[in-house]
């Protein structure tokens, strides 16, 4: 095999090994890993086929490199799959229907989790981001960001890490679908739209996971003939930025 064939497999096996230890949990968010040269000593690779292996996993999120200083261990994080979903929805003809049927197949699950493992405070919270709705059904920006609040309550509530981070990934989605369809003030009608928030949350808090789950499938549902609008009018998308 040529030198340039066997790159690609040398590269694989730095960060398979890396990774390896991080699932084995031998290395922790704030470690430190051994120097490059150290690294191909051990592994009997090349140290730009390290460097190259150090760049894949700064792409993954997972090692933060800084001239001078150690390669060091990072928390998991959704930042490269965020980027790869906000491209997704941006670039296809289709992004903003397909972003709707991913968001209600991720959220009404939560919904029926979070009904089952809320805690108080989670509740509280809730009803307390549809209150600042309530409050502002014609000022977009805080009822956005209150909007926002509750589904990621919701997520958190569900107590579940890898659907947590799938929302966190989903998160500047779930801010584009909702400020685009919130500019169409002419499909607009908040109140509706509150009282399908108002009927998820007392699902939640009621543990009542089916009612959560009907409840959120409901409120995506109804979102459908304002995605089809926008679908149809590509000038609606303009809206975004006036």
């Amino acid at each position: 095999m040529t030198a340039s064939a066997e790159r690609p497999r040398l590269t694989a096996s730095v960060t398979d090994f890396v990774l390896g230890r991080v699932a084995a949990r031998m290395l922790r968010p704030g470690d430190a890993l051994p120097s490059e040269a150290e690294l191909a000593r051990l592994l009997s690779v090349s140290k730009p086929v390290v460097r190259e292996a150090m760049g894949r996993l700064v792409a993954l999120g997972l090692v933060s490199v800084q001239q001078g200083k150690p390669t060091t261990i990072q928390p998991l994080s959704a930042g490269p799959f965020q980027e790869l979903l906000r491209m997704a929805v941006r670039t296809h003809d289709n992004g903003l229907h397909e972003a709707i049927e991913l968001r209600r197949a991720l959220e009404t699950e939560v919904a029926a989790l979070a009904a089952e493992r809320r805690s108080e405070a989670q509740v509280e919270a809730m009803f307390g981001h549809l209150a600042t709705m309530r409050a502002n059904p014609q000022r977009l920006d805080p009822w956005l960001r209150a909007d926002f609040a509750f589904h990621l309550t919701l997520a958190q509530a569900a107590e579940n890490r890898l659907l947590a981070l799938l929302v966190d990934a989903l998160s500047d989605v779930m801010r584009y679908t909702m400020r685009l369809m919130g500019t169409q003030m002419d499909l607009r009608d908040p109140m509706a739209t509150l009282a399908r928030h108002v009927a998820i949350a007392e699902g939640v808090r009621d543990r009542d996971a089916e009612a959560a789950r009907r409840a959120m499938r409901i409120h995506f549902d109804a979102t459908d003939s304002v995605v089809k609008a926008i679908g149809d009018d590509p000038e609606r998308l303009a809206r975004l930025e006036d």
